[in-house]
């Protein structure tokens, strides 16, 4: 059985493959790091994928967590066909890269990918395999108490989207879905004025999928846990 493990800003997803299909999985609060060698204690695992965009102390305890000793995976100039354009790989997350990896695997053509977590990373990928880059925003919690803090009349209750808010928490959470949404339209539009093929599609992770999606131009689709689907793809070609 093989370990892999996505140590993001904010939690710790995981899941365990064998034969090539996922037997169990969880994601933990990173304060809960310690539970996570009760969690993988009943499973006969023989090797261990992880990648970290957090902390070296989140690193440190999860290293001590696991059975198996955990192959940490970073950012990468080249792999399955794909060229990474960006500039200094070193300094690139490796949940960003390794997102794109798995979106290549399902999608053929150009694609965007968006990965809507504490942070909307949205990232250029073209048919023919460059990795362009991304963009990097806040996601809809880090916006939402940027509002909080940074006005004084601006800490509301969540709102809902509405094409044309008519109150504060409504025109607030409207206009987070917009900006973000908006993000993931204007690099899509650029990936097919630069490629000269049309609107590619954009493959949707991380918790605010869901409510990003009805607000994102088809086609798009969600596709769960595509960091850990890109760790598998490496683990699986090492």
């Amino acid at each position: 059985m093989r370990l892999l493990v996505d140590a993001g800003n904010s939690r710790v997803k995981w899941a365990v493959y064998s034969a090539g299909a996922c037997v169990a999985e969880g994601a933990i609060a990173h304060a809960d790091a310690d539970t996570l060698a009760a969690a993988w204690a009943p499973f006969a695992l023989v090797d261990g994928w992880a990648s970290n965009v957090a902390s070296a102390d989140l690193r440190a305890r999860i290293d001590a967590a696991s059975p198996v000793a955990l192959t940490w995976v970073g950012a990468a100039r080249a792999a399955f066909g794909v060229i990474n354009h960006y500039r200094e790989v070193g300094e690139q997350g490796a949940d960003r890269w390794l997102a794109v990896l798995a979106a290549r695997a399902l999608v053929a053509g150009d694609v965007v990918v968006a990965c809507a977590g504490t942070a909307l990373t949205v990232e250029a990928l073209t048919a023919g395999g460059d990795y362009l880059g991304g963009l990097i925003l806040p996601g809809h919690h880090l916006m939402q108490q940027s509002l909080a803090r940074g006005t004084a009349r601006l800490d509301r209750e969540q709102g809902e989207h509405r094409l044309f808010p008519q109150g504060t928490s409504d025109a607030i959470a409207s206009g987070i879905i917009d900006a973000q949404a908006g993000a993931i339209e204007r690099l899509r539009a650029r990936l097919a004025q630069a490629s000269g093929r049309p609107s590619p599609e954009v493959v949707l992770t991380g918790g605010g999928a869901a409510a990003l999606a009805p607000h994102v131009a088809a086609p798009v689709r969600i596709v769960d846990n595509l960091v850990l689907l890109g760790l598998l793809r490496v683990a699986d070609a090492s």
